[in-house]
């Protein structure tokens, strides 16, 4: 019999997209590195006789019913799920917990948090953070959690049944994953960065990786995607060494790439000779790849997951802004990552087992696991996403530049109507909710306080009947006293004729 779980993914690894699709569709969930864990996710638990099917981000609480009839089982897998622009997919997605039925399980949440951990930006959401997570332990033994940082913020709010167990990307080649660390990075080898484009920094390294490597961008945000395909303009650039324009020789030069499916995505990056950047799932992908990588942490998100998992780092703010790439090659020491990394699997595998689930690196997998690796190398994915129009002339390029943003634009306006709807259709149906306990608790009250008053009025009652027959009692007891006196008055009456009738006879006699 085979058992069927879904899976909260915009797509699973095997569905094969074509880049305008993805675009439109919003597969990617804005950011590619969502393929990365999301991949990783779906294998862990593509067990024998399993399939796994993706959600495609679909989720509310109208889903339950359906999900609760068609599947065994729910796999949440999710990422930096406790900020602000989040806050309604979590609320849809607690409202669909509250009703499943079958067993589920949450697979790593992260709080988005700036470099020193302060929850302030975080307090009006507090309450859709609870309700999320007593809904997760209505269902699972523990919150899992990508890192000690989100860890403390959940236990600020009162939650103690938190099991740190990192990014469940690092699980997909098991416990016996290694990265060994080339002595020397020579000038001109081919290396890959990403960067932050919401937080944009690092132009120094940039441009010494433009001028002495072969460097590679690989973005991974929605809106690059747009621009590689439709030459819009969706970011500001305050920086020109960074590739945020169109104008960007990685783009005209038809060097950047993004990827839309995540194994052609490692074979690449498995083919560079160092990656570096301040994307976390940029620089995962990369050492899932075998490849070197340095992370430039910039927040709570990038710090703990590199704190957790041994992953070479600089944090923004504190050490030393790089200027080099060999300089950051420096740093790439993977000696932590190697001693501990089995252990940390291990804490992921009992946590999974903890919930009634198993894993493909479990023994007794090995057919499944084979069979699965099999099926990734015999799909024909997506090649790299470069720049499309490159060839177009000028007039061609800037017409369907203007046409997306103001497509964009559109899609962004429709989005936030959705959200402000959604919103306040929660919010109706919360405060309806909250009305209807409210009338039942009146209700139930009326209820209570009549039938006091029906038992205080029947205890009336009956007090009253027992002290009229009580009175009843006497009034007949008085009445007989009554006529016993008025017969003791008469005979009392009678008793001077006698007398007077016996002196007269006594007379006569006489």
């Amino acid at each position: 019999m085979t058992t069927r779980y879904l899976m909260r993914l915009g797509k699973t690894p095997f569905d094969v997209v074509d880049p305008f699709l993805t675009l439109d569709r919003n597969l990617l969930g804005t950011n590619s590195g969502n393929l990365i864990y999301g991949a990783v996710a779906h294998k862990l638990f593509s067990t024998k006789d399993t399939e796994v099917d993706a959600n495609y981000y679909r989720i509310n609480a109208g889903m339950a019913a359906a999900v609760n009839d068609e599947y065994d089982g729910f796999i949440l897998p999710l990422a930096n799920a406790f900020r602000p622009e989040f806050e309604g997919q979590l609320l849809r997605t607690t409202q669909f917990l509250e009703r499943l039925t079958i067993p589920f399980v949450m697979l790593s949440g992260g709080a988005q948090l700036p470099l020193d951990g302060d929850p302030a930006a975080l307090k009006a959401m507090e309450p859709t953070v609870k309700r999320f997570a007593r809904a997760v332990l209505n269902g699972s033994s523990a919150l899992s959690v990508r890192g000690e940082m989100t860890a403390d913020y959940l236990v600020s709010l009162g939650f103690k049944d938190v099991v740190v167990v990192g990014c469940p990307s690092l699980a997909l080649h098991g416990p016996g994953h290694r990265i060994e660390v080339p002595a020397a990075l020579e000038p001109g080898a081919p290396i890959a960065y990403n960067v932050e484009t919401k937080d944009p920094f690092g132009g120094d390294v940039v441009e010494d990786a433009e001028r002495h490597y072969a460097a590679t961008y690989i973005a991974q945000e929605h809106g690059t995607l747009e621009l590689m395909l439709w030459a819009s303009d969706p970011y500001a650039a305050t920086d020109q060494r960074l590739p945020l324009e169109r104008s960007h020789p990685q783009f005209t030069g038809a060097r950047a790439e993004l990827f839309i499916d995540a194994y052609p995505w490692l074979d690449r990056l498995s083919a560079m000779s160092f990656s570096f950047g301040a994307r976390a799932h940029g620089n995962i992908a990369a050492i899932l790849a075998g490849t070197p990588a340095v992370m430039l942490t910039h927040d709570s998100r990038t710090l703990e997951l590199a704190r957790h998992h041994g992953i070479p780092s600089l944090v923004r703010g504190t050490d030393p802004d790089p200027t080099s790439v060999q300089e950051l090659y420096s740093h790439a020491d993977f000696t932590e990552f190697n001693r501990g990394h089995a252990e940390r699997f291990e804490t992921l595998s009992r946590f999974i087992h903890d919930n009634g689930f198993e894993h493909i690196f479990d023994p007794g997998q090995e057919s499944a696991l084979a069979a699965y690796e099999q099926r990734v190398e015999e799909t024909d994915f997506q090649a790299a996403v470069r720049p499309a129009w490159i060839e177009d002339p000028p007039a061609t390029v800037q017409r369907h530049a203007v046409l997306q943003d103001r497509e964009s634009r559109r899609k962004k306006e429709q989005a936030e109507l959705r959200r402000t709807t959604a919103a306040r259709a929660a919010k109706s149906n919360d405060r309806i909710t909250e009305l209807g306990r409210r009338l039942d608790k009146a209700e139930k009250s009326l209820a209570e306080a009549a039938e006091r008053r029906v038992a205080t009025a029947e205890s009336r009652a009956a007090k009253a009947e027992k002290r009229a027959r009580s009175m009843e009692k006497k009034l007949a007891t008085v009445a007989r006293q009554a006529g016993d006196a008025y017969h003791r008055a008469e005979r009392a009456v009678r008793i001077p004729t006698r007398l007077k009738e016996a002196v007269s006879r006594g007379r006569r006699e006489g």
